[in-house]
């Protein structure tokens, strides 16, 4: 899943759950009689005729359509969405020619990154992954990090391992996006008993 469609999906569920947080309150304050002294127009029960007449306009079969495909392409569109993963597989080493390809396993590559983090002062773990985003290799790395660490001394060592997974393949073009995840407790030493 790209940084599009979670950003699609965090907007659709936090419209989602706003439509249905008002009208679960507004359900509420109807059923306690609440509603009607705030807004002088509520009704003080629900009328079904009123939907067969939007029901039987000429319009409505051609509206109903037409939502039901666009609604329709729209689901499809998102489950194809998912389907797709910005995962990187294989990277493609300087010294590839005509003569033959040199490759480089992505997931070994961020597994290194991520078991070498780990060896930093001050993290407690590490995962990593190599992404393409917007046609760029991005190293996603994710540090759970003690809340005593030393932060920008952190970031220095991050940096350079970073620096060193680029030169490990001769990866220039290679991005990095580091998260740290800061502990909110420091990490118990071992219990004796």
């Amino acid at each position: 899943m790209t940084r599009g469609v979670r950003a699609v999906n965090r907007a659709a569920a936090l419209l989602v759950g706003l439509v249905l947080l008002a009208a679960g309150v507004a359900a509420v304050l109807w059923w306690s009689g609440l509603l009607g002294d705030w807004w002088s127009r509520t009704p003080s029960a629900l009328d079904a005729g009123r939907a067969d007449e939007v029901v039987d306009r000429s319009w409505f079969g051609g509206v109903a359509t037409v939502s039901g495909v666009l609604l329709g392409l729209l689901a499809l569109w998102w489950l194809l969405a998912h389907l797709r993963t910005p995962r990187v597989r294989t990277l493609a080493l300087s010294g590839s020619d005509g003569s033959g390809r040199l490759t480089l396993d992505a997931a070994a590559l961020a597994g290194h990154v991520a078991q070498e983090a780990r060896r930093l002062p001050g993290v407690v773990g590490a995962r990593a992954q190599l992404d393409r985003e917007r046609g760029r290799d991005v190293l996603v790395s994710t540090l759970q990090v003690d809340p005593q660490a030393d932060l920008p001394e952190l970031g220095k060592d991050v940096a350079a391992l970073v620096m060193r997974a680029r030169d490990v393949g001769g990866l220039r073009g290679m991005s990095a996006r580091t998260h740290l995840a800061v502990r909110r407790r420091a990490r118990e030493g071992p219990r004796v008993r």
